[in-house]
C-alpha cells in the first residue's frame, strides 16, 4: 500500500517532493492492531447486518465476534472481489470506475474498509476490547426504511412441497387507509407460518424462501372491498381503457424479488395509496421440497397527510427484447435499444436478467450524437438489486434519446446459478429461462417540464475555463 501511494505522489509532485511527503506519512496500522470490536464490527453492522442477522435471508449472522470469527477468511475473499463480481459481498454490484456513483442507501465498502477487514483476518482475527463493541438493536433495525408507518400483510397460501412453479394472484389485502396517502419508501419480506404463527427464516436455512417474485399493486375501489379479481376485471373492462388507466395512474406498483433492497422514491414523485385501497399480489412461486404456508409483509414509509407531489406519472421500460439466443456452454452478449419519444427523469438503475445473467450496462445515445455510459453493474439473480440515484444525480434525458442496454449471459458450469449449462436458453418466465428487462423507473416529462428541470440543474453548475 505504501508503494502505491509513492507512485501516486511521484506523478502528482515529482520525485523529491514525493519522497519528502512519504516520509511524513504515518505507517499503516499493523494487522495485529486491527480488532473486531473496534474496527470491524461497525462496518459489519452498517453494511452487512441487514441480511446477516438472526431471522434474515443470509445463511449466518455477523453481529457478534462469535458469529463472525469462523467465517473470517471467507469474508475477506468475498469483500475483496471486483465491484462487478456477482459473488462479491455486500451484494452491491455497481462498477465504480464508470457512470453515476451517487446512490441512496449504498451499503458498499470503501477500499479502506476492505483493507481493514483484510488486515483483521491477516492479524489473526482478534476480538479486541469488549468495551469497544458497538450495540446493535435488532428490534430498531428490523426494517432498513426505519419504523414503518404502515405494514400490510398479504393473504396466506400453502405451496405443496413438490410441484411445478406456480403463477397466480393473492389479494386484495386492505390497507386500512381512510385518506389518500403517498409512499416515500417501501420494503418487503416473505413470512412463513407454522401452526398459525408467523416466523422468520431460521439462520442457515438456505432452502427457505418460496417467492420468486411478486408484482404488488394498489387497487382502488371495488377490488379492495372484498370483490373477486374476476369481478374487478369485469368492472375494468366495462369502464374502458382510458377510464381504467385514469383510475390506476400514479398508484403504487412494485416488482419485488428475494434479496431486493428497499424501494426509495424521490420526494417529487407521488406514488399513491388511495383511501380504502387494497394490495394485490401477482405471484411466481417455486416449491422447496416441503409444504410451505407463507405470506408477504409490505412495510411503507409514508409522506405526511397533505403532501402534494410534483409528478405522478412514473413508469418502467419493461422487456427490451424477447429475441434471446443463449447457446449451451457459452458466454453470450445481447444488445437492445429503447428510443425515447418523450423526455424523462431516470430515477434508478434496475437490471433484470435471470439465472444466466452476469452483467448489464446502460448507455444513453443523445440526439446531439454524444454517447454516455450511465451505469454498469454485475448481476446475481439471488440478489436482484435496485440502484436508486440521489435526487441531484438522476439522469435527465431529452426527447429523442436512445437507451442502449448490453447484457452479458454466462450459460456455463462456471456460473453457479445455471442448473444445466448444456441446454440452450431463450426467453421465459422460469428462473432457468432468461430475460432482458430494464426495470428502471422513469418520470416522463413534457417539453415544458424538461426545460424547467434543465434550467433548475443548470443553475447549480459551475463552468471553469482552462487557459493552459
Amino acid at each position: 500500500m505504501r508503494s502505491n501511494r509513492l507512485i501516486k505522489l511521484v506523478v502528482a509532485f515529482g520525485v523529491p517532493a514525493a519522497m519528502a511527503l512519504v516520509l511524513a506519512l504515518p505507517a499503516p496500522a499493523a494487522a495485529e492492531d486491527v480488532t473486531f470490536t473496534r474496527d470491524v464490527a461497525p462496518i459489519f453492522h452498517r453494511s452487512c447486518a441487514n441480511c446477516h442477522k438472526p431471522g434474515s435471508i443470509a445463511p449466518m449472522s455477523l453481529l457478534s465476534y462469535e458469529d463472525a470469527r469462523p467465517w473470517a477468511r471467507s469474508i475477506r475473499d468475498k469483500v475483496s472481489r471486483p465491484d462487478d463480481d456477482p459473488e462479491r459481498m455486500p451484494p452491491w454490484f455497481i462498477e465504480k470506475n464508470v457512470g453515476i456513483q451517487k446512490f441512496k442507501d449504498d451499503p458498499s465498502l470503501t477500499p479502506d474498509e476492505v483493507a481493514t477487514i483484510a488486515a483483521w483476518v491477516d492479524g489473526g482475527a482478534q476480538r479486541g476490547d469488549p468495551a469497544h463493541m458497538p450495540e446493535y438493536n435488532l428490534e430498531a433495525e428490523e426494517w432498513t426504511i426505519g419504523t414503518p408507518d404502515l405494514i400490510v400483510r398479504s393473504p396466506s397460501m400453502t405451496l405443496p412441497g413438490v410441484a411445478p412453479d406456480w403463477y397466480g394472484r393473492m389479494g386484495p389485502a386492505p390497507t386500512g387507509l381512510t385518506t389518500d396517502r403517498y409512499v416515500k419508501a417501501v420494503e418487503f419480506r416473505e413470512v412463513r407460518h407454522l401452526e398459525g404463527e408467523a416466523e422468520r427464516a431460521k439462520e442457515g436455512d438456505l432452502n427457505y424462501f418460496v417467492v420468486h417474485h411478486a408484482v404488488v399493486m394498489a387497487t382502488p375501489g371495488a377490488a379492495a372491498d372484498g370483490d373477486s379479481d374476476q369481478d374487478a376485471s369485469a368492472a375494468d373492462a366495462a369502464e374502458g381503457t382510458a377510464s381504467v388507466e385514469g383510475r390506476y395512474r400514479g398508484l403504487f406498483n412494485v416488482v419485488w424479488e428475494l434479496g431486493q433492497n428497499a424501494t426509495i422514491y424521490p420526494d417529487t414523485l407521488g406514488v399513491k395509496l388511495p383511501a380504502g385501497s387494497g394490495l394485490n399480489f401477482d405471484l411466481h412461486t417455486h416449491s422447496i421440497g416441503t409444504d410451505a404456508t407463507f405470506s408477504i409483509d409490505v412495510a411503507f414509509d409514508l409522506h405526511p397527510e397533505g403532501y402534494e407531489p410534483k409528478y405522478t406519472n412514473a413508469a418502467t421500460f419493461g422487456s427490451l427484447t424477447y429475441d434471446l439466443d443463449i447457446p449451451g456452454n457459452k458466454e453470450t452478449v445481447i444488445e437492445a435499444m429503447y428510443p425515447m419519444d418523450k423526455a424523462g427523469l431516470l430515477l434508478n438503475f434496475e437490471p433484470h436478467l435471470h439465472s444466466s445473467g452476469r452483467r448489464m450496462c446502460l448507455e444513453a445515445l443523445y440526439p446531439s450524437g454524444y454517447q454516455e455510459t450511465i451505469n454498469c453493474a454485475g448481476y446475481n439473480h439471488n440478489w436482484v438489486k435496485v440502484y436508486h440515484y440521489e435526487d441531484d444525480a438522476a439522469p435527465l434525458l431529452p426527447k429523442g434519446t436512445v437507451l442502449k442496454v448490453t447484457a452479458w449471459y454466462d450459460n456455463t458450469a462456471g456460473n453457479p446459478r445455471v442448473a444445466d449449462p448444456r441446454n440452450w436458453k431463450g426467453w421465459g418466465s422460469r428462473s432457468i429461462d432468461d430475460m432482458l428487462f430494464l426495470l428502471s423507473r422513469v418520470i416522463w416529462l413534457t417539453d415544458e417540464e424538461y426545460e424547467a428541470e434543465y434550467q433548475a440543474r443548470s443553475k447549480g453548475l459551475t463552468v471553469t475555463q482552462n487557459n493552459n
